[in-house]
């Protein structure tokens, strides 16, 4: 039992220890666009987040594990969803929920059935939407208004080399640290290279939320406009990134994984598209948790259904 418990202690020091790496880049991105009240909520978040697992490790009769950095990760990813100037006791509670909530009851690191951090927002969202979705510039030269209100409002963007040189940069207004593609980007390589089969959930999701906005745009400019400004609204490409391919709640084989994505995002679309929240990414993120482990035996079924009527049909052409 010690060395199982040792081999799973290195496992998720090993991974959280890789997304914590990843995490670095857009906190120094948030502090950069942001200043003060960026460190300010990126502190809130990790001390709240480390003082109540390490009291609820005491309740729970349990040792508290000084290297996990499960609930590190899990702070930065909460902080990093909101806006920088956000009321501290918004971020305390996202970070405690998550704890108490999620952590603690089910074991921490790798036993969890939902994401931490898009539980903890997802709670203080459903709580405070007015704050947690009231965005303000960061430096001078940011615009006023997220790409997120303007789908809602059905508003577009005209796409010229300024526009999208801040888009790709994270010079937009929203979340203090989720706007950067080219960080995402960057990120994606490093997954690649590190976690490659958690990035098929990713490819299932972005595939959808593709798809979805070429095919019903929010924006009333063109199709192509249209996916640039999703992608790059709110903190769907953050989600696509840490959230989804947290491997705690990740289906096991790879065509569950690329099912797992692709159901997000279309719940994710959807409920951008008829929903009252301007960023419901981590709603569509704990449904699909939910539904992760119900993936395979539905897949299997799926499988033994068709299988034998696509033989049956190849057996009757090779005759032919």
């Amino acid at each position: 039992m010690a060395t199982e418990n040792r081999s799973a202690n290195r496992k998720s020091l090993s991974i959280f220890g890789d997304y914590l790496l990843m995490l670095i880049f857009p906190c120094v991105l948030s502090i950069w666009y942001y200043g003060v009240d960026a460190v300010r909520t990126l502190a809130v978040c990790i001390v709240t987040g480390f003082v109540c697992d390490f009291f609820g490790s005491i309740i729970i009769y349990k040792k508290y594990y000084a290297a996990d950095l499960s609930t590190l990760c899990s702070s930065v990813m909460i902080a990093l969803m909101m806006p920088a100037e956000i009321s501290i006791y918004i971020p305390m509670i996202a970070s405690a929920f998550a704890v108490f909530v999620i952590k603690i009851p089910f074991g921490g690191g790798m036993k969890v059935p939902f994401v931490p951090a898009a539980a903890g927002f997802a709670f203080m969202a459903a709580c405070f939407r007015d704050e947690i979705f009231s965005y303000t510039p960061g430096r001078p030269f940011m615009t006023g208004v997220s790409l997120g209100s303007t789908l809602m409002h059905g508003g577009s963007m005209r796409m010229n080399g300024a526009n999208i040189l801040d888009i790709i940069t994270g010079n937009i207004c929203g979340p203090m640290g989720t706007g950067c593609i080219v960080v995402f980007l960057a990120c994606i390589i490093f997954l690649l290279f590190r976690r490659r089969e958690a990035l098929l959930a990713t490819a299932g999701f972005l595939g959808a939320c593709i798809l979805f906005a070429l095919l019903l745009p929010r924006s009333n400019g063109s199709r192509i406009s249209s996916v640039i400004m999703e992608l790059s609204s709110g903190s769907l490409m953050f989600a696509a990134v840490f959230l989804l391919t947290d491997y705690s709640t990740l289906p096991s084989s790879k065509r569950d994984k690329l099912v797992y994505g692709v159901f997000c995002g279309v719940i994710c679309m959807s409920m951008r598209k008829l929903g009252v929240f301007e960023e419901p990414v981590c709603f569509a993120v704990l449904l699909a948790n939910a539904f992760s482990p119900l993936l395979d035996i539905l897949t299997r079924r799926v499988m033994a259904f068709i299988t034998p009527r696509i033989n049956k049909r190849r057996e009757v052409a090779a005759d032919g």
